[in-house]
């Protein structure tokens, strides 16, 4: 199944009106048209308000439909009706007219409505999601609950109508690449005309820096774009003494404004903007594992293969990662949502993206392979994204437009899915402090997380230089249990005198690794202080079989 909708990956236009009043009904697939519930008069049954628009499918039960109606807006330009997503197939009906279909992953999309409205408008829609071997991603197809099996079902995030001009902005992409003090960008914006016309408008960028309200940079560029067409254009510019964005054990995550805009004439047409961060990432096999550098630096990430992430479900693991101490996070079989995207940019976190794969039988390869093209051209840019392409596969790297060379940051080449599982065990060195005073609410992450060692808390013992050390223990790797060896290690942070070594105070624990379904484990040790006041570093590390399973440091203030 194909889509015929306009791909709409950023918010954009002069101005903006979210959709409500959503009323719903649920349906067995295929069924709703005969009775009428596209049309605008209001059709017969029940029909639920929807407060929640993402559901839960299920056999026999894998159809919903909604209604609402709204006013003209009475903007005088063209009017984009915008969903920021459906799962898995979508037609839409403006007035009982069929505006289009989307079907896919569940990104962006919609229509020009601006010669369809009406003084009161009906919207509906009809969303299908089936469970049929192939149609699910296999992150998704082995949802359970209480009541058996389910997958996502309905609209994923808001509805919008969106003011603009003749031309719009379909895609707002960037890539990077590092020199000494100065980054060098390649911006690729598609433009669309919606005019039947030829349109000449003229495109200007602006990149802000962080914290910083004057653009840093700026462009203009002229362009002619065909009627009803679309028009890529690529452009390069230099930042200099860029602020860099970073995993969040090794630095800052500083994140650009990048803002586009279409003029025709004296006319804005409109405005879209992202986030974009400053960043090289490269991956490579290698004896140990896998070689990351970031930035041109060396780096040992730890992380852990990401929970299944339901569209339109709530919560959202990337913010346990860090809490967790982890920094890397794999995202196998499925690929996320921007949202998850940009929790990951803000939190520091390397998201890897190891799309799922067609197989023989699971229905049309070439939908599967626009399907995915989509799904990745909306993630790739992001500042925390890597890409894995595995060659000789039915996904090769031609068909991905944010792949198409092997220099681009956010593009990772030959790299299979053991070598990114032995990064789950691969030793680290932070340069940030992090104190774990309790275990994280992970709710759907729990049971991917390796074993872990942390700092749980500490106390000065009173009347003493002493103080008191809880260690907290967790393991939810099911293939890792038994005996193991915590070794902490205490200094100052204030060096002074020919032997400051001598006041360091460590220690080794031998503790058992809980199992997976169990709770973490505590133990306590009580030393004395390295020194007399000041701040003290503290080396945490979990060890078993000569292999380190975790590595962690903080900073105190006792």
């Amino acid at each position: 199944m194909s889509s015929d909708c306009l791909p709409l990956a950023l918010p954009q236009g002069l101005e903006r009106q979210r959709l409500d009043g959503w009323r719903s009904r649920r349906f067995p697939l295929g069924e709703g048209e005969e009775q009428g519930f596209q049309r605008f008069r209001a059709p017969g049954g029940e029909w639920a308000a929807a407060d929640r628009l993402t559901v839960r499918g299920r056999p026999g039960d894998s159809a919903i439909w909604y209604r609402t109606d709204f006013a003209h807006p009475g903007w005088f330009d063209r009017t984009l009706l915008r969903f920021d997503g459906a799962f898995t197939a979508a037609n839409v009906w403006l007035n009982g007219r069929l505006l289009g279909s989307h079907f896919g992953f569940p990104g962006h999309f919609g229509f020009d409505i601006s010669s369809f409205l009406e003084a009161r408008n009906v919207l509906a829609v009809c969303v299908e999601a089936g469970s049929r071997p192939g149609q699910l991603p296999g992150a998704l197809a082995d949802l359970q609950d209480d009541a058996g099996p389910w997958w996502p079902l309905g609209l994923v995030g808001r509805v919008w109508l969106e003011q603009v001009g003749s031309v719009m902005v379909e895609a707002l992409d960037s890539s990077w690449s590092l020199l000494p003090g100065l980054a060098e960008a390649t911006i690729r914006t598609s433009i669309r005309n919606l005019d039947a016309r030829e349109m000449e408008v003229t495109v200007g960028w602006q990149l802000t820096a962080p914290g910083s309200e004057t653009p840093q940079v700026r462009l203009r560029r002229a362009a002619t774009v065909d009627g009803h067409q679309s028009l890529v254009l690529e452009t390069r510019l230099a930042v200099d003494r860029p602020m860099l964005w970073w995993p969040w054990t090794l630095g800052d995550q500083n994140l650009y404004t990048l803002a586009a805009r279409v003029d025709q004439g004296d006319r804005k047409n409109t405005v879209a903007a992202r986030h974009v961060g400053i960043r090289e990432i490269t991956l490579e096999p290698s004896a140990g594992g896998m070689a990351w550098t970031i930035n041109g630096r060396r780096h040992f990430p730890r992380g852990a293969v990401l929970p299944p992430l339901p569209p339109g479900e709530g919560g959202d693991p990337i913010g346990a990662w860090r809490l967790a101490g982890l920094d890397l996070a794999v995202s196998r079989g499925q690929v996320p949502s921007q949202r998850t995207a940009a929790s990951a940019d803000g939190a520091g976190v390397l998201l890897v993206v190891d799309p799922p794969s067609f197989s023989p039988g699971q229905g049309d390869e070439e939908a599967h392979r626009d399907h995915l093209r989509e799904a990745i051209g909306l993630v790739s840019s992001h500042a925390s994204a890597a890409v894995l392409l595995r060659r000789g596969g039915s996904d090769p790297e031609p068909l991905l437009p944010t792949a198409v060379a092997t220099d681009e940051p956010y593009t990772v080449i030959g790299a299979d899915r053991a070598e990114v599982e032995r990064v789950r065990r691969a030793k680290f060195a932070p340069q940030t402090a992090l104190v774990l005073r309790e275990l994280p609410d992970l709710g759907d992450a729990q049971g991917v997380l390796a074993a872990t060692a942390a700092l749980l808390d500490y106390n000065p013992l009173p009347d003493s230089d002493a103080m008191r050390l809880r260690f907290h223990v967790v393991n939810d790797n099911a293939s890792v249990g038994g005996q193991a060896t915590l070794r902490w290690r205490i200094k100052s942070m204030e060096r002074a005198g020919w032997l400051p070594f001598l006041r360091d105070r460590s220690a080794v624990l031998q503790v058992w690794l809980p199992r997976s379904d169990e709770p973490a484990a505590v133990y306590e040790a009580e030393v004395r202080m390295p020194g007399k006041g000041g701040a003290v570093g503290i080396e945490v590390s979990l060890e078993q079989g000569g292999e380190m399973l975790s590595y962690l440091e903080y900073e105190l203030e006792p």
